[in-house]
């Protein structure tokens, strides 16, 4: 996890929480009920909360789908309000049915990750972090928990990955790599071939982390990372991984750049320097 955290502190800053939703515009306000909100600031408090609310237990449901058919169902309520003090209570039972339902998402999340750690073991260090990530403010940063943290892939021969993710940082996150292989016996913690470029010099090195964009291609069975040492993406390092039949990971291309003092054409990550062999 070293060259993870050391890239996150150098090169990244912490992701904000999500910003607070806008709820209604009043300056399109057309509705009766629209401009009564629009009339009252604490209904527009009220209003700007639901809509947060809502925007979260979209992001945290397993089926988007069904809470945005809740949403219209409970507007059609909402619009049937009379009068100010109606429509007060209609936006704090809609606030609190969608925090309670983001809560029970969020909590069979945690449950399955918890899970999954106590049978793959991962770095007691990588679940602290993303624990600390991902807690409620005011504990942590109160990033919005999208998922379990955790991908799975099939690699063959009975052989499985599991991408965990550990941190997030404003562009890209940190993960370790787990692999189990056929039957019941342990997983064990992949290390990775990376480099990186410094003062005109590319470094070769093995880590057990992989900060950036993870992504596998179940076709062909490899493991593409980008990662970058700035937002546009212009440096940082570039690798494709496969796998052989034991599962462990092997570097089939590694590239490399260090970042440029003068902005300059953009070069795609498959032109950067090779790390060599």
């Amino acid at each position: 996890m070293r060259r993870g955290a050391a890239l996150l502190l150098l090169c990244l800053a912490l992701a904000s929480g999500p910003a607070r939703a806008a709820g209604i515009d009043c300056a399109k306000a057309q509705t009766a009920v629209e401009r009564t909100i629009c009339a009252d600031p604490k209904l527009r408090e009220a209003d700007a909360a639901v809509a947060e609310a809502f925007g979260e237990a979209v992001a945290a449901s397993s089926d988007p789908a069904a809470v945005r058919a809740g949403q219209r169902a409970w507007l059609e309520t909402r619009n049937a309000c009379p009068d100010a003090a109606c429509l007060g209570q209609r936006l704090a039972e809609r606030r609190a049915a969608l925090t309670a339902a983001t809560a029970g998402a969020a909590k069979a999340q945690w449950d399955e990750r918890a899970a999954l750690q106590a049978r793959l073991h991962w770095p007691k260090e990588c679940e602290e972090s993303f624990r600390e990530t991902f807690a409620a403010a005011p504990d942590g940063p109160g990033l919005p928990l999208r998922d379990t943290g955790v991908e799975h892939h099939d690699l063959g021969n009975g052989r499985t990955l599991y991408l965990v993710q550990c941190d997030q940082a404003a562009y890209q996150g940190v993960y370790v790599a787990m692999e189990t292989g056929p039957g019941d016996g342990p997983a064990k913690l992949l290390r990775f071939p990376t480099a990186d470029a410094d003062g005109g010099r590319i470094i070769r090195r093995e880590d057990d982390s992989l900060v950036g964009d993870p992504r596998f291609n179940g076709a062909d069975k490899t493991l593409t990372v980008l990662t970058k040492a700035r937002g546009v993406g212009d440096c940082g390092s570039y690798a494709v991984y496969g796998f052989d039949a034991a599962g462990k990971p092997a570097a089939r291309e590694l590239r490399a750049r260090e970042c440029p003092k003068k902005a300059g054409p953009y070069l795609p990550p498959e032109r950067w320097p090779l790390a060599g062999r």
